[in-house]
């Protein structure tokens, strides 16, 4: 993943570090969302964030609050805490909660930017260290290095745009992924990737993987929203 594809999400309700904040992560080179509340980041929770800053003190659902809940959901977006909190009450639950680094402010806005680039870096390690060369879904099994699919003993193979689409539902399991996600996610090696065509792919993928492709457990549809892999 390279730093442009790099999605931060930002929870301030403070304007002027808000705006601080995300003027300088898009010079860094990431793509940014900013939230005055937990409630405005809940409603796009599902965006695809490759990390959270979250302050603790917010209107409506504070941080730690937040925190919890995206524990209890089993949701793996690493959160960094902001926060002009020094409570060791809070900086315990945040670390129980899952929080990776718990900043006092003021910050060095210098070593913030150093911080979220070597924890990129830590994770696009692990990745690769932990990284599968094919993936057994429903009654298939999919090698993105062959461009295949083999089911019953049959090798499908698969189009560089249908495997390149397939690896991305692959890599982002068990969330909604919406049409305007994808064709943004693979604009840049996957052409003229059309809502037909995406159409087109899903039915594709459920005759290669499901039991009963009529009757989809693994490619499903979410109404007016897009679609997930169950995983």
């Amino acid at each position: 993943m390279n730093r442009k594809r790099k999605h931060i999400a930002i929870v301030e309700d403070d304007d002027s570090i808000r705006e601080l904040l995300a003027e300088n992560l898009k010079r860094a080179g990431y793509q940014v969302s900013a939230f005055f509340s937990a409630e405005q980041f809940e409603r796009k929770s599902d965006a695809g964030f490759n990390l959270l800053l979250l302050d603790i003190m917010l209107p409506g659902k504070n941080g730690l609050a937040l925190l919890k809940d995206l524990k209890a959901s089993n949701h793996m977006l690493p959160v960094i805490l902001l926060t002009a909190s020094e409570q060791e009450s809070h900086t315990d639950q945040a670390f129980s909660s899952g929080a990776i680094d718990y900043i006092i402010k003021p910050f060095n806005l210098n070593h913030l930017l150093l911080k979220i680039e070597n924890l990129f870096e830590q994770l696009r390690n692990a990745d690769t260290a932990s990284v599968q060369t094919d993936y057994q879904i429903g009654a298939g099994r999919f090698d993105p290095q062959l461009n295949t699919v083999v089911r019953d003993k049959i090798e499908h193979k698969l189009t560089p745009s249908e495997t390149a689409t397939l690896l991305f539902f692959v890599e982002n399991p068990n969330r909604i992924i919406s049409r305007e996600e994808l064709q943004s996610a693979l604009s840049a090696t996957t052409k003229n990737l059309t809502s037909r065509n995406l159409d087109n792919y899903i039915l594709k993928f459920r005759k290669l993987f499901e039991p009963a492709p009529k009757e989809p457990v693994y490619f499903v549809t979410i109404p007016r929203k897009g679609y997930a892999l169950k995983r």
